[in-house]
């Protein structure tokens, strides 16, 4: 649900810079067919982009090196750092939800109110729509799916009128733009432009039926004078096409004004750099950060349960394996050998640079005494050489040094990079002693004293090659 929350979020920034510059530039010309389907557009772009980038980015990859070398890019990055505690990204997650459940809830109820009057009233055949008459007076007309409503006193005194504007809407199926935009609400609730836009589509949908009933010679003065009665009656304003829709001045108004020339149609290309500066504005260290954490986060942590170890357990049982910033966030792999035949593990807390981050997810698996545990953590682009992990074990807290060295381990090289597509990664490695290596800088051997005065960040590109009885390593500084 974090995950969904965070998509949520970026695409309700994309949603709200879109929306902004229709708003300001678009919505007052006279071409609504048009605007409809701009705005559809924009609905379509804020949250269908996102799933077709992450769907389509494996088949833009750059391929794989060769295996006997391992080529690696660098580039200068911004350090990012997260919020300590993720309590915050959890409390939010459970408000999202109990937003999106109210709105499902009055979107529900608003469905069942227009089910009631459709079931309750009598209905005929009209080909292409079903005609429902009402006996209560105070019901505007709408129109539903196939349905036209209307009282019976509407039908027998501006039936005609009534008939023409809500056959528009049926015609041009606007029942199902009602819907995507009420899906938009309720899972951008939070979200203004998804509000306001969905009241900015009904409105073009009335401009399309006020435009049906004017072409067929209807008397505008009469025409208005026939909403302004019927702007007293009921209505279904999220889900269903009222005549009686509210902003009736600037309806009326757009009824006087001239057909847009085709050149307003060009003030949509200023949508684009809208979209980019509300990607930029998610591509902020901070912003990134944020959201990283809440797609991390879970409204419900649970305690993951295997057996009770017989024998104590302490740090020595625990080895740490890797760390992986994969998906915007920062899972450590751990392994144990546990004595015993079980394993209780219900929290986690990742200690490094002097900050303190709990655990957003586990997995914790064992068999015949060997454990897999897979922390999941908000997204950190640095780690100290005293980063440290705290399990909560079997109800005791067991704390261990991820970076720790032996007396029986070789040394540890660490090299901080970022890729070209902004993932951070840090690599240690411990394949080879300092004596088993050799390193080459532009080209030329040095003494491994020399390589450990490098600073990562002057590193343009490093290879290292395996193929040999020694390991290569091949670094090429900046210019």
């Amino acid at each position: 649900m974090g995950a969904f929350l965070s998509y949520s979020i970026v695409s309700g920034l994309l949603l709200l810079a879109m929306f902004t510059v229709y708003r300001l530039l678009m919505a007052g010309d006279n071409q609504h067919a048009y605007n409809r389907g701009v705005i559809l557009a924009i609905y379509a772009v804020s949250f269908l982009s996102l799933p077709a980038i992450n769907l389509l980015h494996p088949l833009f990859a750059s391929a794989p090196a060769p295996a006997t070398a391992e080529t690696i890019d660098i580039t200068a990055t911004a350090v990012v750092t997260p919020a300590a505690a993720p309590a915050w990204g959890r409390v939010l997650l459970w408000v999202f939800i109990a937003g999106m459940a109210v709105t499902f809830t009055r979107t529900v109820i608003t469905w069942a109110g227009i089910i009631r009057v459709i079931a309750r009233s009598e209905k005929t055949d009209k080909g292409r729509y079903t005609l429902v008459l009402t006996d209560n007076d105070s019901t505007a007309p709408f129109s539903w799916m196939h349905y036209m409503v209307m009282s019976r006193a509407d039908y027998a005194t501006g039936g005609n009128a009534i008939a023409i504007h809500e056959l528009r809407h049926i015609t041009c199926r606007h029942w199902i733009d009602l819907l995507i935009a009420q899906a938009v609400t309720i899972i951008n609730w939070f979200n203004p432009a998804a509000w306001l836009m969905r009241g900015q589509l009904m409105l073009v949908h009335e401009y399309q039926a006020d435009n049906a009933v004017l072409d067929n010679s209807f008397s505008p003065k009469e025409y208005q004078m026939l909403l302004i009665k019927k702007a007293v009656g009921s209505k279904f304003p999220s889900l269903a096409n009222s005549l009686n829709h509210s902003k009736l001045k600037k309806r009326i108004t757009m009824m006087y004004k001239s057909k847009s020339g085709a050149g307003a149609r060009l003030k949509v290309l200023a949508l684009a750099p809208a979209a980019v500066a509300a990607l930029l504005v998610t591509s902020v260290p901070q912003v990134k950060a944020a959201i990283s954490t809440i797609e991390s986060s879970q409204a419900i942590t649970g305690k993951v349960n295997n057996l009770s170890a017989n024998d104590e357990i302490t740090a020595d049982n625990f080895k740490f394996k890797s760390i992986n910033n994969n998906d915007n966030k920062t899972t450590v792999l751990i392994t144990g050998i546990i004595p015993g035949r079980s394993l209780s593990v219900d929290g986690a807390t990742f200690s490094n640079n002097g900050k303190q981050y709990s655990a957003n997810g586990m997995d914790c698996q064992m068999t015949d005494g060997n454990a897999t545990i897979i922390l999941t953590f908000p997204f950190m682009t640095e780690f100290d050489d005293n980063c440290a992990i705290t399990l909560r074990v079997n109800d005791k807290d067991v704390t261990f040094n991820l970076f720790k060295k032996e007396t029986d381990t070789p040394s540890t090289t660490t090299i901080s990079i970022t890729n070209a597509s902004g993932n951070y990664k840090e690599v240690r490695s411990t394949d080879n002693t300092d004596s088993d290596a050799e390193f080459y800088v532009d080209g030329k051997k040095i003494a491994t004293a020399d390589f450990e005065k490098i600073q990562p960040g002057d590193i343009a590109e490093i290879t290292v090659n395996k193929s040999g009885a020694t390991a290569a390593v091949y670094i090429t500084l900046k210019k």
